[in-house]
């Protein structure tokens, strides 16, 4: 079957799941994070070690599973949500969406630096990112391109279809450093492991955590606001909110610039997820990268 063939497919499945109402969407997409929490135990035990080590001495065990249930179900959920909005105009979408901090978008604008949106996988990280476009912004956002091009083909439309414009990761600096000099917007995420030698080890719930060190060298050169931003849920209802700029720390120091600057946007992410702890992405092994490696004798 063709590429464009199953692309169609897709798009008929997810109309027709769209046609379902919310409560009903709700209870297949608990279901199915219930059966993912059931069958896939290298992932539960990712969450299990990541709570017990973010939260120490917090959890029972029969707490920390119950909460990994809830992580499990809101991941799911993610999904199921992306498929109900599919349809609605955002006239119909804006009801159950409340955007806030606007105003400290407007006061970064002002500097004429450009922006960066500061992003986490926290809440409905697709349907916010794909509605931060109504805030009066037409910002752009940065993406690793997917090894299966119908899905890289739907998801693409989704997030790009109230205004946002996706950029792919590789060769994506040049666009990046143009987009800024012309005072626009770039969304990023930063709550990710990566390589050693991609990154810097900051604190992040306690642990060190190896974090791309791309975002501070950027800002260090364009001197661009950071301005992070999340969307979260309440009652069936998203809040996007934007927070204050993170000021941009100078010390005269290259290493400690981009190490203390990864720190400060890191603990931004961290200390909003620490109000809403079972709408993260816990699933992801976020401190796979060690700061040490262990040498075998001889």
């Amino acid at each position: 079957m063709s590429d464009d063939r199953i692309y169609k497919l897709i798009k008929l499945m997810v109309a027709l799941l769209s046609m379902l109402p919310r409560r009903v969407l709700s209870f297949f997409s608990d279901l199915l994070g219930l059966i993912w929490y059931t069958v896939d135990k290298r992932h539960k035990n990712v969450v299990l070690e990541n709570v017990n080590f973010a939260y120490p001495g917090k959890f029972s065990p029969e707490q920390a599973h119950r909460f990994a249930k809830v992580v499990f179900k809101n991941v799911t959920g993610i999904l199921f949500e992306v498929i109900w909005s599919h349809r609605k105009t955002w006239d119909e979408l804006s009801r159950d969406v409340s955007i806030k901090g606007v105003k400290n978008l407007e006061i970064a604008k002002k500097k004429g630096r450009g922006i960066v949106l500061l992003c986490s996988h926290l809440g409905n990280f697709e349907l916010g990112g794909a509605v931060i476009a109504k805030a009066g912004i037409n910002p752009y956002g940065v993406y690793r391109k997917f090894d299966f091009q119908p899905i890289e083909r739907f998801i693409l439309e989704v997030r790009q279809r109230f205004g946002t414009t996706m950029i792919p990761l590789r060769g994506a600096s040049k666009k990046i450093d143009t987009i800024l000099r012309n005072n626009g917007v770039v969304g990023t995420l930063l709550d990710q492991s990566v390589d050693w030698y991609k990154g810097v080890f900051v604190d992040y719930f306690g642990r060190p955590a190896c974090t791309n060190d791309g975002l501070a060298k950027l800002v260090l050169r364009s001197k661009a606001a950071v301005v992070p931003v999340f969307a979260i849920k309440e009652n069936n209802h998203y809040i996007v909110e934007f927070l204050p700029e993170i000021p941009l720390e100078i010390t005269g120091d290259p290493i400690k610039d981009i190490e203390n600057n990864t720190q400060n946007y890191v603990s931004s992410i961290e200390s909003t997820i620490r109000q809403y702890p079972e709408q993260y992405f816990w699933v992801h092994n976020r401190w796979k990268t060690q700061p040490y490696c262990v040498l075998k004798g001889n």
